[in-house]
């Protein structure tokens, strides 16, 4: 009997785990996951769902009241129990299966080297459903598969009564293909259609591969993961049909696309590994809400929809409207967003390249998807060189005057002294050199930064020169305005302006507001503003708003 005792242990160590099966002959609904024992005294174990009026020795007496270390062994198989007396109905207890010297003697079937699948029955559950189900066989292959059936469970003497809960064994796909009398003739040509894997799209996982890939995550669909659990066993899990997701922090998710992954499974995983968890999503789920709860399931990282524009700066003020927002948990910075994703609806609205660079320098990666792609620039697209802000400031306020006259469009002179009286008239000169001078088609205007003389006022005054005062003790922003008002020309002070991108019926992607003074001209409105601009955003709006911006 020891033979065959090690023979179950090979089998597996929990029916509710499902044997390594090739890859190539795997069915939909098998788990590709085996659980091998790394300890020579393991035991091969079956589920118990606990009823009511049990207590753990009760248990202990019906199904292993011989076993020396029963309860040892129990609380090894079972590493959530905290205190193995505090058990409830309903609870699923893993407990080892024991040699029965007193059923009949009949040695189980050779397991053709282990490749066998343990079914727990459920309510409604005949023999032939289940072989229909679970085989894929036709009713003209049942009476074929039952004799290997009855020989794979020796201690069930009826197989057409089962009970809810009970645990019998199934030959494995590999096992019946690999006696080609047991296989349905009209089976083999069908099988490599029938096993593969359920999986959202190609380009949908794709997809999520890169997004991970952005977001601190490594998808793994080929080969084989495995996963060591203490006193147990190790799990072997075929990533070609249960993708891992492996973040680094350190934590990592399964994703179960089929439901593939049992219950006990998960609890012995969650139960020894607390940076692990496994992810029941549907293959017809969309791709972005599976990234979301894959990330959320990470030990560091939170995926949300994005409610409310997102502050990039706050002078000039920057707000970016974002459909999906993953920054990191329970951070302590002031800003624990660091990737973005937008819906983008045709190539059109796809956001300037000055934009992204800006985002990227406050920490932000920005990622749009384009009919479920990520859009690639092409090599021949080349980013455009960023331009600095344009300035007229000066530590001299006079300068500062001369400066904003060019800037719009007036051709000034400095310190050019002017004559005003001679000696063959009046018997003696006067001249004055005013600060900045500046001569129009009708108009001719002396700034002083300093009152002149009574006198020398009057005789301007004859002379129609007008003489503009500026009061170097006020703002910068009042000494324009004098100069402005001179000039009569219309402007608006303290007032905020909005640039921004949208896509028609949506709310703003983009939104640039700043604090400026707005000089209308028969060319174009000019932006007098008092704090640099970065590079990325003044060639931003320079090109895509055609907006003239000076920092004074």
């Amino acid at each position: 009997m020891k033979k065959w005792l090690f023979l179950f242990l090979f089998l597996g160590v929990c029916p509710a785990l499902i044997l390594s099966l090739p890859r190539s002959e795997a069915r939909e609904d098998t788990a590709h996951i085996s659980l091998r024992k790394t300890a020579a005294t393991g035991k091969a174990t079956q589920e118990y769902v606990v009823q009511k009026g049990d207590s753990i020795d009760r248990i202990v007496q019906k199904f292993i009241k011989n076993a020396p270390h029963r309860y040892t062994m129990i609380k090894e198989l079972n590493p959530e129990l905290k205190d193995l007396h505090k058990i409830y109905p309903g609870q699923t207890l893993i407990l080892p299966v024991l040699e029965e010297g007193t059923k009949e003697n009949i040695p189980p079937a050779a397991a053709q080297n282990g490749k066998a699948v343990p079914y727990q029955v459920k309510k409604g559950d005949v023999m032939s459903r289940i072989l229909k189900r679970q085989l894929n066989l036709q009713d003209a292959d049942i009476p074929k598969t039952l004799p290997m059936v009855r020989q794979m469970n020796p201690g069930v003497a009826d197989l057409n009564r089962l009970s809810i809960g009970q645990t019998i064994m199934l030959p494995a796909i590999s096992l019946l293909t690999s006696s080609p009398t047991a296989l349905p003739s009209d089976w083999q040509g069908k099988q490599k259609a029938e096993i593969k894997p359920l999986l959202p799209p190609e380009k949908d996982m794709n997809l999520l591969k890169q997004l991970l890939s952005r977001n601190h995550g490594t998808l793994i669909r080929k080969g084989s993961y495995f996963l060591p659990l203490p006193q147990t066993g190790r799990v072997n899990i075929d990533c070609s049909a249960i993708p891992v997701v492996e973040f680094d922090d350190g934590s990592a998710v399964l994703l179960d696309f089929s439901n593939r992954i049992p219950k006990s499974l998960e609890r012995l995983i969650k139960a020894n590994w607390k940076n692990y968890s496994v992810l029941k999503v549907r293959p017809s789920q969309d791709i972005l809400l599976i990234l979301k709860e894959t990330i959320n399931a990470s030990a560091s990282y939170t995926m949300k929809k994005g409610l409310k524009p997102v502050l990039l700066e706050r002078e000039p003020e920057i707000l970016i409207s974002l459909d999906w927002i993953i920054s990191q948990k329970n951070t302590v910075a002031t800003r624990s967003y660091f990737h973005g994703i937008l819906l983008v609806s045709d190539k059109t609205r796809l956001l300037p390249l000055q934009i992204k660079q800006y985002a990227e320098q406050k920490g932000l990666q920005l990622t749009e998807i384009l009919d479920g792609d990520i859009p690639v620039s092409s090599p021949a697209v080349k980013s455009p060189h960023p331009q600095s802000l344009p300035s007229i400031d000066t530590a001299n306020r006079m300068d500062l005057i001369y400066n904003l006259l060019i800037q719009l469009g007036y051709s000034p002179v400095k310190n050019q002294e002017l004559k005003l009286l001679d000696n063959t008239t009046t018997g003696f000169n006067l001249s004055v050199k005013p600060d900045v001078l500046l001569k129009t088609d009708s108009r001719e205007i002396l700034i002083f930064a300093k009152k002149p003389p009574r006198q020398l006022l009057n005789v301007l005054s004859r002379q129609r020169k007008e003489v503009l005062v500026i009061n170097t003790r006020l703002s910068k922003k009042a000494n324009l305005g004098q100069v402005l008002s001179a000039l009569h020309l219309p402007n608006s002070f303290d007032d905020r302006y909005a640039f921004y991108i949208a896509e028609k019926g949506r709310k703003a992607t983009i939104t640039i507001t700043l604090a400026a003074v707005k000089i209308d001209r028969k060319s174009g409105p000019l932006y007098l503003i008092d704090s640099n601009l970065d590079p990325n955003l003044y060639s931003l709006l320079r090109t895509d708003w055609k907006a003239e911006l000076v920092r004074y």
